[in-house]
């Protein structure tokens, strides 16, 4: 901006805060214009171009060539609320009003200037004083319709629901019985407790508008709020005499019956609402996820709850939000093939709905579907690169299929997305397994050691990671050290035990591994034919031929049937195991 017209501005903003505090000992109509002629044209010239500058956008020069014309004519109302409007584009609101109010003033026959002022005090949360000029309006004209609604507004959001009323009224003889203004007199009446003249406002509605069944419905509500409830069922029943179809009126009408607690009923209405297409579907969705937890109170209500559904999917088949809300019914209540049936009809058509992609994964690591969660969580990875559960389910099914080359590359690409400790150690776990599986025993060791340094007491890698050293005769002492920990962790847990038991039979500890096998036989062992097989082994190690030779056969009929088993039962001898995994 020019400097000359700053200096102009800043002094009329200064005087505009002094002139706006006496407003009433202001002139009341306009000045007269005492411009000669030659003012007079280089005052529209300008006047002219600061319009045509603010229609453009370019409000700086607007406001200096505003700021000459008052140069040249001071009591320019016009000046004044082009200026205010300025202000307003740019957010100056306190300046927006001082220049308003000056416009107002200059000119106090100009209608609009008075009503700007008045939507900046409403913008301001002046509301007292924007109720205050829209009265002094319309006690001069009662033209102006729209502005009677605006002030009632005023009235009800400053608390003057009295005044409010009166303005309503006012309306109401202006231009006839309406739903807008007689629902804001029934909304008062209630909040005063006026219950009587709540409901006559709506029977007014039923008698001038006989045919809107919505009306039914409201007046029941009323009846509900004030616990008359016989009432509200006459009305709820009138209601669906007049609309049978509406499906939100079967909405409402089961409500109804859930306050008074006949669940058939409103179970009933429930179903026809279900089956209309005017109820959108996201409200039936959120119904259904309301009564998620209900559902489970009894088998009659879970029932309710699938006959809800079914009729939600015959209504809406193609909407996945629809198949989402049955998927989580059914994943409640571990019908896990259904659900991942309903999950990848979802994931058919919605590919970047990241928690679906997880859910179904979860599910199919639940029914052990890994030939699906291999495809599907290599499909979700393109969609979402960064999220490391993707490439741990990738890698877990991939292992699972014995493709472990595949398993260790997903796994390594997503160990680079992971910061959270104990996910690191699922990586690292599956990691681990995967290069033992491929007999890469150095990466396998180097992987189980940095899971140790996260997660030093995990005992299924402690157990693992000692029993894999003890088969290749590798590291025993620390295999040792590992496995023992496991069992003081959990003394009866038969695995562990027997891993340990391997590990000093390894070192050549008979008696001590006897002792140890002896007590995981006890605690389980015996029903397992790798635990009765090494039961064997140890037992022939002590020179208990017979007895080994005993447990290698029990270990058959147990299931084993490992070609080195075998061979002991067929050699009477012990061999010495070279299947590692």
């Amino acid at each position: 901006m020019n400097k000359p017209y700053s200096k102009i501005l800043a002094f009329l903003f200064a005087f505009l805060f002094a002139f706006s505090t006496n407003i009433s000992a202001q002139k009341k109509k306009k000045e007269k214009n005492t411009l000669n002629e030659k003012q007079q044209v280089e005052f529209t010239s300008k006047y002219i171009e600061a319009n045509k500058q603010k229609l453009l956008g370019n409000y700086q020069l607007a406001e200096a060539l505003y700021a000459s014309c008052l140069e040249i004519d001071p009591q320019s109302a016009a000046c004044y609320f082009d200026l205010a409007n300025i202000y307003l584009y740019q957010n100056e609101l306190d300046k927006a009003i001082s220049f308003a109010q000056v416009a107002a003033i200059r000119n106090t026959e100009n209608v609009w200037y008075k009503i700007f002022l008045a939507k900046l005090y409403q913008n301001k949360g002046l509301l007292a004083n924007s109720a205050e000029i829209i009265e002094d309006i319309l006690k001069k004209s009662d033209q102006y319709v729209d502005l009677y609604y605006d002030l009632a507004s005023l009235y009800i959001a400053i608390g003057k629901n009295k005044e409010a009323l009166a303005v309503l009224n006012e309306i109401e003889k202006k231009v006839g019985i309406s739903e807008q203004i007689s629902l804001e007199k029934e909304r008062i009446y209630t909040q005063q407790g006026d219950f009587e003249k709540s409901i006559s406002e709506i029977e007014k509605l039923i008698e001038t508008f006989p045919y809107d069944s919505r009306y039914y419905g409201l007046l029941a509500e009323v009846y509900v709020s004030q616990n008359k409830l016989d009432k509200a069922g006459e009305m709820y029943q009138k209601l669906l005499e007049k609309d049978p179809n509406n499906g939100m009126a079967h909405i409402a009408v089961a409500d109804y019956y859930r306050i008074i607690n006949q669940k058939d009923n409103m179970i009933s209405h429930l179903k026809i609402a279900f089956a209309s297409s005017d109820v959108e579907v996201d409200m039936k969705v959120q119904m259904l996820a309301s009564f998620y937890t209900v559902s489970e109170q009894s088998e009659e209500l879970k029932k309710n709850a699938y006959e809800l559904l079914q009729i939600l999917i015959e209504t809406h088949p193609n909407e996945p939000k629809v198949h989402t809300i049955n998927a989580d019914y059914l994943v409640r209540d571990k019908r896990y093939e259904e659900a991942k049936n309903e999950f990848q009809i979802v994931t058919k058509t919605v590919k970047d709905k990241y928690v679906i992609w997880e859910q179904l994964l979860l599910i199919e690591g639940e029914l052990n579907d890994y030939k699906s969660q291999y495809n599907d969580s290599k499909e979700a990875m393109s969609y979402f690169p960064e999220q490391p559960l993707l490439f741990l389910f990738n890698g877990m099914a991939a292992m699972e299929l014995k493709m472990y080359s595949e398993a260790i590359e997903s796994l390594n690409s997503g160990l680079a997305f992971v910061y959270e400790k104990n996910l690191k150690a699922n990586f690292l776990t599956y990691l681990g397994e995967s290069y033992h599986k491929i007999n890469e025993h150095q990466k396998s060791d180097e992987t189980f050691d940095k899971l140790l340094e996260i997660d030093v007491n995990n005992l299924h890698v402690l157990n693992n990671y000692s029993y894999y050293l003890s088969i290749r005769g590798e590291k025993l002492e620390k295999a040792e050290e590992m496995s023992k920990t496991c069992v003081e962790k959990e003394p009866s847990n038969h695995t562990y035990i027997d891993t340990y038991a391997w590990v000093l039979f390894k070192l050549e500890k008979y008696k001590d591994a006897k002792l140890l096998i002896e007590k995981a036989i006890f605690h389980g062992g015996d029903k397992n034919a790798v635990i009765v097989e090494h039961f064997g082994d140890i037992l022939f190690k002590i020179g208990e031929k017979e007895k080994a030779v005993a447990e290698w056969k029990k270990a058959k009929d147990l299931g084993g049937n490992t070609n080195t088993l075998l061979e002991k039962i067929n050699s009477e001898n012990y061999i010495e195991n070279v299947e590692v995994n």
